[in-house]
């Protein structure tokens, strides 16, 4: 008789044996296993329409297009263009996973659509089996995936869902991602421009737009357009609700609408860790961990930067590339790190403070939760990553808040450069689901 399900002896064995190792957050130096926040991942493994992890060892997690590891997860529909999932297991055994992709209405809720009316070839396949790590301190097992591919294509536009889970078990979830595959069947005219609030003008960028769809007829353009606007990225942040001030023969004129109206907020800060050898700028020191432990490298602390001018540094706005210099870039050959952050303060804030970007899947995840030390009045983070360039920011979220305040540690400033995606989706009746007719990428400096 089967007393426990493998999902059970899985934690078991996590619980009784991977946690004492590290636990992300500690001070502990010895690490010889890595491990996230348990209690994020054990209150039900119940499927989120979001970018989430549901494996407790699974870390640095990406998706973007292939060839262009900066860029997210956007592709158009029959095009030659494919996406690459990359993913580590922090387990020693290789496991059978599998995946496929569920198609998502316009504000990322299962759609009507029947996987044989999105998908053509398999509805499902394995991925590809994990590779092991080499010359690394901390061992794993290397996952990539390409989507779509020769066994899996694509043949409807909209917001899709990558899923991965174990075996043949869909209910066995190890990670979701989301992607968007655009059609371009209408123009998007936008910009990013001063607010005009007068208020916020020295603080806050407002995006402008107008959508011209000659040849496409839109019945209802106050119910089967919806506009979808994101700041560098982040979903956590997503403007939606957008309503058309001026409906012209085949143009949509918003008009500088109230939910494009953004705080510019600061460049992030950056850390440098593709070499391990020496320090580089932000990196106080590197030193080896302590028995097998992994490296460990403490930041210079930073004073916080919401009372002064804007400094024009060049970042990449919150993301993250994965690279170890000695072994050409080769993910297999980068190492995990136990990173230091470091925050002074001169008081304890009201709010809980978080080190924010895609890092953290630009999430306020308690692995990222920084702890207030009243001996030394600074708030201190250690936390791994895996080798290579950050950007991040310092955020805090009051209590019941859901949406991080990335103002009130860095400050906000107009001149901040910031990237815009639009997102334009049209609501198709007769086929039952939400088109994506048009994306637009515009930048707050470079237009």
């Amino acid at each position: 008789m089967r007393l426990f399900s493998n999902r059970t002896v899985r934690q078991c064995f996590f619980l009784g044996f991977l946690l004492p190792a590290v636990v992300l957050g500690s001070c502990s130096s010895s690490a010889s296993t890595v491990a996230s926040n348990p209690p994020d991942y054990y209150q039900a493994n119940t499927l989120l329409y979001k970018d989430q992890v549901y494996s407790p060892t699974v870390h640095t997690v990406q998706l973007f297009k292939k060839g262009f590891e900066l860029a997210p997860p956007v592709i158009d529909l029959g095009g030659e263009s494919s996406l690459i999932l990359r993913f580590d297991d922090l387990q020693p055994n290789i496991e059978n996973l599998s995946y496929t992709v569920v198609h998502c209405t316009a504000d990322w809720q299962a759609s009507d659509l029947m996987a044989g009316q999105y998908l053509t070839g398999a509805m499902s396949d394995y991925v590809p089996s994990g590779r092991q790590s080499y010359n690394t301190l901390q061992p794993f097992i290397h996952y990539e995936l390409e989507v779509p591919n020769g066994l899996m294509q694509i043949a409807r536009s909209g917001n899709y869902l990558l899923k991965v889970y174990r075996g043949s078990d869909e209910e066995d979830l190890v990670l979701t991602r989301r992607f968007m595959v655009t059609e371009q069947r209408v123009n998007i005219d936008a910009r990013v421009l001063a607010s005009r609030n007068v208020d916020l003008r020295d603080v806050a960028q407002q995006v402008d737009l107008t959508i011209r769809h000659p040849g496409v007829s839109i019945r209802d353009p106050f119910g089967d357009v919806h506009v979808t606007i994101l700041q560098n990225m982040r979903w956590d942040d997503a403007r939606t609700n957008f309503t058309p001030r001026y409906v012209k023969d085949n143009e949509l004129v918003y008009d500088f609408p109230e939910q494009g109206l953004f705080l510019g907020a600061n460049e992030y800060r950056s850390v440098d860790l593709k070499n391990l050898r020496f320090a580089t700028r932000n990196v106080g020191r590197i030193t080896p961990g302590l028995g097998a432990g992994v490296y460990e490298a403490f930041l210079v602390p930073e004073p916080k930067r919401n009372i002064r001018v804007y400094d024009n540094q060049r970042d990449i706005n919150g993301k993250f590339l994965v690279r170890n210099d000695v072994v050409d870039g080769d993910p297999l050959g980068a190492d995990y790190v136990k990173i230091h952050f470091t925050l002074p303060m001169p008081e304890e804030l009201g709010d809980d403070v978080y080190v924010y970007g895609g890092l953290s899947d630009f999430e306020c995840q308690k692995a990222f939760r920084m702890a207030w030390a009243p001996e030394t009045r600074t708030y201190e983070l250690a936390g791994i990553v895996k080798q290579g360039y950050y950007d991040f920011t310092y955020a805090t979220l009051p209590a019941g808040a859901t949406i991080p305040d990335l103002t009130a540690i860095e400050g906000s400033h107009y001149q901040t450069e910031n990237d815009y995606l639009i997102l334009v989706y049209l609501t198709d009746h007769q086929q039952r689901y939400d088109r994506l007719v048009a994306v637009r990428f515009v930048n707050s400096v470079r237009g």
